[in-house]
């Protein structure tokens, strides 16, 4: 990506939702670290109900399977509350066409496969971000 590119995506508000700790902070991590902007977690779905309702973010990542509450059932009431708001899945497991149909769906963004590449995810989140922006 150009300087330019980069320059149009950083400072973004970033929320990312899994209930793996470990996935939660690499990601965390590694968007911090490559200077997209600010990133904040949340463990569930339920919990990320509440930060969104106090919030604003210019992309929110999480996982798809999850214990209380599901990635696409966040998304739907994440719309019904923000939609602006673009999504992206991390997931190990999508069947192929509950995967096209989610993703046809307006807002979600991309889809991350785990196990990933961590420079795959920030050129997805810089896409995803850079896009997003494009079209406001």
């Amino acid at each position: 990506f150009s300087e330019q590119h980069n320059a149009e995506v950083n400072n973004k508000k970033i929320l990312v939702v899994d209930d793996d700790k470990g996935i939660r902070d690499i990601i965390k991590r590694i968007l911090e670290k490559t200077n997209l902007g600010s990133v904040q977690t949340a463990e569930n779905g339920k919990e990320a109900i509440c930060i969104i309702k106090q919030k604003t973010f210019d992309l929110i990542i999480t996982d798809y399977n999850m214990p209380l509450m599901n990635g696409f059932e966040l998304f739907e009431q994440c719309k019904a509350i923000k939609p602006e708001i673009p999504f992206m899945f991390v997931t190990g497991c999508l069947s192929g066409t509950n995967t096209i149909e989610m993703i046809k769906k307006e807002g979600i963004v991309g889809c991350i496969y785990k196990p990933f590449n961590l420079d795959e995810v920030v050129n997805m989140v810089m896409n995803a971000l850079y896009h997003t922006k494009a079209l406001r």
